[in-house]
């Protein structure tokens, strides 16, 4: 849809429309849309969303956020999503005085 679309009546611009949507949908349903993958930094540094690493510490999210004010958990922000680096991750745990498991690389 890379087209302008200025120069569409009434009539094309809903076919176009309902051409596009109907591609989207079947890309959906096939299973071809590619899953996002978190970003990663030059180094190698993997970075967890919040609910990825709430799960892998096996706290709630308050329990994250109440971590996060009290320095114990670092974020890094993009936009407004927000990720935790594999690093942070292993220091908010030895400072929690739980051990790191296998799953941060």
């Amino acid at each position: 849809m890379a087209q302008i679309l200025t120069s569409y009546s009434d009539s094309e611009f809903k076919e176009l429309l309902s051409k596009e949507v109907r591609s989207a949908v079947k890309e959906a349903l096939s299973g071809e849309v590619k899953e996002k993958q978190t970003p990663q930094n030059h180094s190698g540094i993997g970075y967890r969303t919040r609910p990825e690493t709430r799960k892998l510490l096996g706290i709630a999210y308050s329990t994250m956020h109440y971590w996060e004010k009290a320095g114990i958990l670092v974020p890094h922000r993009i936009g407004r999503k927000v990720f935790f680096s594999d690093a942070a991750i292993r220091e908010a745990l030895s400072k929690a005085g739980k051990e790191a498991n296998n799953d941060l690389g």
